[in-house]
């Protein structure tokens, strides 16, 4: 049965900007497995996920090349937001740097699609590439600004702050890499790479920046 509704027909308790969403929702979904699975991303390859036609590709995104990028900004959004709170949040400079990774760390913990976007070595895709470096910028800014205007004369807070994520950034991407390759060969005989204990590491080395430019 169907009826009609300001939203459209629903079909099986579904709107139309209901079923819109779903589907737009599913690309985005394929898209992300496809790129987690390091295949090359293609409008055939995500509809044979999905069971879509090329027309409701088209309806929702004008390339390939723009599905990547709203797939990447989706997985970024929910761990940036977080971030940012944590940063922006009254404390002392240590505390917020502690709070910042142990929240960033958690997230990735709780939405591993997410981290694997980020930090995937499976993914060689030109676009993610870039998009990366963005995100990278950007960690490095938040970082700059939370530590202030405190840097002594001939020192650039902001490029201090990328050598700095861009090592927290290996170390995160080392930790759930090492978690994909053990899901890949169940034989490595190591022990996972602990979580807290990347964060805590990674509050050690943005804490370090910050004490050297506070000095």
């Amino acid at each position: 049965m169907a009826a009609q509704g300001k939203q459209g027909r629903i079909y099986g308790g579904l709107s139309s900007a209901d079923r819109e969403a779903q589907r737009r929702q599913s690309l985005l979904d394929a898209a992300i497995d496809q790129l987690i699975a390091g295949e090359k991303l293609t409008v055939r390859g995500v509809c044979a996920r999905t069971n879509l036609t090329s027309r409701y590709f088209y309806e929702n995104f004008r390339s390939t090349d723009e599905l990547a990028e709203t797939a990447y900004d989706t997985c970024v959004a929910e761990l940036a937001a977080a971030v940012t709170d944590a940063f922006a949040t009254p404390a002392e400079l240590d505390a917020q740097i502690a709070s910042a990774m142990t929240v960033l760390v958690a997230s990735l913990e709780a939405n591993p699609r997410a981290g694997h976007v980020l930090f995937s070595y499976r993914i060689n895709n030109p676009l993610i590439s870039r998009k990366r470096q963005e995100s990278t910028a950007f960690f490095a800014q938040i970082t700059a600004e939370t530590v202030g205007d405190a840097a002594p004369p001939g020192i650039d807070a902001v490029q201090a702050a990328h050598f700095v994520v861009g090592g927290v950034t290996q170390l995160l991407s080392v930790w759930l890499n090492e978690g994909e390759k053990r899901s890949d060969d169940d034989n490595t005989g190591s022990a996972p790479l602990d979580g807290p204990a990347v964060a805590r590491l990674a509050t050690t080395l943005i804490t370090a920046l910050a004490a050297q430019l506070a000095r």
